[in-house]
């Protein structure tokens, strides 16, 4: 088995002696039933869950950058396209009218 030494940042205990003898078998002492195991899908979703910090870190390519700054512009382009077609369409029902009471439309009346 792995002690402290063995593994780089590792700030865990040492594991006991009867788990490294060789054949040994641990075995837990309190056994939970299988559904017991098993979270409801409430608690998945509104559960409060803590990210483990690994130190790991992802470096990026140059293409993969390029990628995703690609991928940003077309997003915020998509995304001003579908805020000017809901503007155009909103002055449109608004300049005919359609957004004004029956009364307030009536043509020739003084």
């Amino acid at each position: 088995m792995l002690d402290k030494g063995q593994i780089k940042d590792w700030d865990g205990e040492p594991e006991p002696e009867s788990a490294k003898a060789p054949g040994a078998v641990v075995t837990p002492s309190v056994v939970e039933p299988a559904m017991a195991q098993r979270p409801d899908l409430a608690s998945m979703i509104s559960g409060a869950r803590e990210a483990l910090p690994t130190g790991e870190r992802v470096t990026l390519t140059q293409e993969q950058v390029q990628a995703r700054k690609r991928r940003s512009q077309w997003i915020a382009l998509a995304l001003f396209a579908f805020v000017i077609i809901i503007f155009v369409l909103t002055m449109n029902k608004v300049g005919s009218g359609m957004g004004m009471p029956q009364v307030y439309n009536m043509q020739g009346v003084q």
